[in-house]
C-alpha cells in the first residue's frame, strides 16, 4: 500500500474493529504522523491494530470502548520490531517500499496535477504573506516559502518530470523553514500552553511509549496547533 493513502487505511481499520464509528483525534493523527515519519509500512500497523482489538475482545470484562488509536501503539511498536528483526540481512531491493515517502504513478502523480496542487499551495502561503505586513518575520517566512515553490513550479515545468520522493524532500523542508517561522512568531507564554496541553493530553499513553516516538509525536502535535492557529496549509504530496 501506498504513501497516499495511509492516513486513511489506518483510520478506516481503526473504525472497523472499534465497531461503530468516532472521528480519530488530532493527537491520533499526530500518532499516525510519527509512525509514517518512522517509514513503519502500512501492514504493521495494520497488524498491530488488529492484535491489539483481538487482545482486547477476549477480555472477561472489557469496560469502555477503545476511543484512541494510542490504545494500538505497543502492538504496532512490537509488530515493527518483529517486521525489523526478519529483514536483517535483506538486501534494499527486497525491502518493501518506503511508508514514509510517496511512490510514483501516473494517475496520482501526473505532471498537471502536482502543478495545480503546487501553484493553488503557493498562492495560499503568498495570500498569508499579504496579510501579514505588520509582522514583517512572519511577512519574510511567508514570502520565503513562496519562493521556493514557486522555484519548484517552474521546474517542473522545464523539464516535465515529477520525482515525488525528491519532490516530498522538498517539500518537507520547507514546511520546516514554515514552522520555525511561526514558532518564532509565536509568543513564549502561548508555546509554553500548547506544550502543556499536549503533555497533559499524552500524559496518559506516555509510559508506554519510546522516548523517540513520545517526543516526535509532541513535535507533530504542536506543529499542527501552529498551522491551524496561522491557517497555513499543508504541502506534502498526500494532500494532493
Amino acid at each position: 500500500m501506498n504513501y497516499y493513502n495511509y492516513f486513511t487505511e489506518i483510520e478506516d481499520e481503526f473504525v472497523k474493529r472499534r465497531g461503530s464509528h468516532i472521528l480519530i483525534s488530532p493527537l491520533d493523527w499526530s500518532l499516525i504522523e510519527t509512525w509514517r515519519q518512522r517509514a513503519i509500512p502500512l501492514a504493521i500497523v495494520l497488524r498491530g491494530i488488529n492484535a491489539s482489538f483481538d487482545t482486547y475482545e477476549r477480555l472477561p470484562r472489557r469496560g469502555r470502548k477503545v476511543n484512541s488509536l494510542f490504545y494500538c501503539q505497543q502492538e504496532v511498536e512490537a509488530s515493527f520490531e518483529q517486521y525489523c528483526e526478519s529483514r536483517v540481512g535483506a538486501t534494499q531491493t527486497n525491502l518493501e517500499p518506503s511508508a514514509g515517502a510517496p511512490q510514483a504513478s501516473e494517475s496520482q502523480f501526473s505532471l498537471e496535477a502536482v502543478i495545480a496542487y503546487l501553484t493553488e499551495r503557493c498562492e495560499a502561503i503568498e495570500r498569508l504573506r499579504d496579510n501579514s505586513v505588520d509582522r514583517y518575520n512572519l511577512a519574510e517566512t511567508f514570502a520565503r516559502a513562496a519562493r521556493r515553490l514557486r522555484d519548484l513550479i517552474e521546474g517542473l515545468k522545464a523539464t516535465g518530470v515529477v520525482a515525488p520522493e525528491r519532490l516530498e524532500s522538498d517539500l518537507t523542508r520547507t514546511e520546516e523553514l514554515i514552522l520555525e517561522g511561526l514558532r518564532e512568531s509565536t509568543a513564549a507564554d502561548e508555546m509554553i500552553r500548547m506544550q502543556r496541553d499536549a503533555q497533559k493530553q499524552l500524559k496518559n499513553y506516555k509510559e508506554g511509549m519510546g522516548q523517540e516516538v513520545y517526543d516526535q509525536t509532541m513535535r507533530n502535535y504542536l506543529a499542527q496547533r501552529l498551522r491551524e492557529r496561522f491557517v497555513v496549509p499543508r504541502l506534502s504530496l498526500f494532500y494532493l
